[in-house]
């Protein structure tokens, strides 16, 4: 599933006099079954741009194209706060995707555990979200994501709220996801390392409203491990996009 970006631009009236602009003319292409990293400043509308191609929120201008597609495709999105629901278990938490989408229980709950398995969290399938640490709760969004076999999968600083060692993990836990699943990933982050030890290509935005920086293509082969970031490549495109981002969050802060 590749998807075409063409010149959209996003604005939000707080009220009739006031508005902001959060997009400006953005236009890129991400491939089939990429793995992208958006990055930016605070409030230069990377949530926005997901909430777009995810249907909920509509462009003043510009467009979004899925080559190929006559019926829009499935994107499910993944947050921070993991979205799980208190009163269900991690089986029905994980199957609640495919049980919405008319699986039948005995189906549903089989391919649940099997997905378990490769997530490492068989034996807590009658544990609820309260019970687990908030990596293990973050495994369960991830796996109730890929398991609904989505076209495009949009994840918004999904690891943001995690202490550094966890964060690593999951990371890793991430790419051996999809590796295995081949999904096109659209993925937003504050965490400048993050976005090079996951992706293919890199998008940095402006300050608000955002428009393309620059892209960065990763040089960095796959599968990727963390001794990765002492390697010269990660620690030059690290350094390009700091440059780059440092002086648009100086703007945002008004410091320049």
């Amino acid at each position: 599933m590749s998807i075409i970006f063409e010149g959209i631009s996003k604005r939000f009236a707080h009220n009739t006099e006031r508005e902001v602009a959060a997009l400006d003319k953005v236009s890129f292409k991400v491939e089939e079954n990429e793995f992208v990293s958006i990055i930016g400043p605070s409030g230069c509308g990377k949530t926005t741009l997901l909430r777009i191609v995810a249907g909920l929120l509509k462009p003043d201008t510009g467009r979004i194209e899925f080559p190929d597609r006559e019926e829009l495709p499935k994107a499910v999105m993944v947050f921070q706060d993991q979205g799980l629901l208190p009163w269900l278990t991690v089986l029905d938490n994980i199957g609640l995707g495919l049980e919405l989408q008319g699986v039948s229980k005995v189906t549903r709950h089989a391919q649940v555990l099997e997905f378990m398995k490769r997530v490492k969290l068989d034996g807590f399938e009658s544990y609820y979200p309260h019970e687990l640490s908030g990596g293990m709760r973050q495994r369960v969004a991830l796996a109730r994501a890929f398991l609904t076999s989505p076209d495009i999968l949009l994840m918004d600083e999904p690891f943001g709220a995690l202490d550094a060692q966890t964060r690593i993990i999951l990371q890793e836990e991430l790419l051996n996801i999809w590796r295995m699943e081949q999904k096109t990933v659209l993925f937003v982050t504050h965490d400048i390392d993050e976005a090079i030890l996951l992706s293919d290509r890199i998008i940095v935005l402006t300050d608000r409203p955002g428009k393309i920086k620059k892209i960065f293509d990763v040089p960095l082969g796959r599968p990727r491990e963390l001794h990765l970031k002492d390697d010269p490549r990660f620690i030059e495109i690290r350094w390009q996009i700091w440059n780059l981002l440092e002086k648009e969050v100086r703007k945002e802060l008004k410091l320049t």
